[in-house]
C-alpha cells in the first residue's frame, strides 16, 4: 500500500450525480476490505439551474457546532447558576458556530465548489481523499464506472492506470 501522509486526493466526474452516489458506495466497498483507507469523500453536485452543491462525509457546518457548542456552553454555565446556563449556552452556541465555519475538516469546500463549476449542469464529481491505497484493487473497482479522472495527486503512473480503468464516454470540461 503507497501511504501518503497529508493524503492523496483523487476526482472523478460523473455524468450524473447517482453515478457518482453509487461510485461513493464502490469506494466504501474497497475501504472495508482494507484495500483504502478513506480520510474523507463528498460529491459536487451541479444541477440543471447551474447551482453548486457539497454532500461531504466530515464537515461539521456552522449549525451542528453551534448545537455542540450550546449544550457545551450550557453545561459550563451551570455551575453559574440560571443565569449562567443561559450566558454559557449562548455564548457556547456562537464559539461552536464559529469554530464550525473555520474549522473545514477533509477535502477544501472551496476547492470542490470551484472544480464544480467547470462540470456541465447535471454532472457530478467523486472527490476521495486517501490516507493509504492499494492501486489495483482501485483500479478493479472504478472499471466498472463511466467517468474522467478530473484530479488526482497519485503518481503519474497511477493516474493513467485510473484514467484507463475509468470507461470514459463523457465529454472534456471546458
Amino acid at each position: 500500500m503507497a501511504d501518503e501522509s497529508p493524503g492523496t486526493l483523487i476526482a472523478i466526474r460523473f455524468d450524473e450525480a447517482l453515478k457518482a452516489q453509487e461510485c461513493v458506495l464502490a469506494m466504501a466497498r474497497v475501504a472495508k476490505a482494507g484495500d483504502v483507507d478513506i480520510d474523507d469523500v463528498a460529491v459536487v453536485i451541479k444541477d440543471e439551474n447551474a447551482r453548486i452543491m457539497l454532500q461531504q462525509s466530515r464537515d461539521v457546518n456552522a449549525g451542528q457546532g453551534a448545537t455542540s457548542g450550546g449544550w457545551l456552553g450550557a453545561i459550563v454555565g451551570i455551575i453559574g447558576g440560571p443565569a449562567g446556563i443561559l450566558a454559557g449556552g449562548a455564548l457556547g452556541a456562537t464559539v461552536g458556530g464559529l469554530w464550525a465555519k473555520l474549522h473545514d475538516v477533509g477535502i477544501d469546500d472551496d476547492h470542490m465548489r470551484g472544480m464544480g463549476e467547470g462540470l456541465i449542469p447535471g454532472e457530478a464529481a467523486m472527490f476521495v481523499l486517501m490516507k493509504s491505497y492499494d492501486i489495483d484493487p482501485l483500479a478493479a473497482e472504478l472499471i466498472r464506472f463511466d467517468g474522467l479522472l478530473l484530479e488526482s495527486t497519485l503518481s503519474e503512473d497511477e493516474s493513467a492506470r485510473l484514467t484507463k480503468s475509468l470507461a470514459t464516454e463523457l465529454p472534456l470540461p471546458d
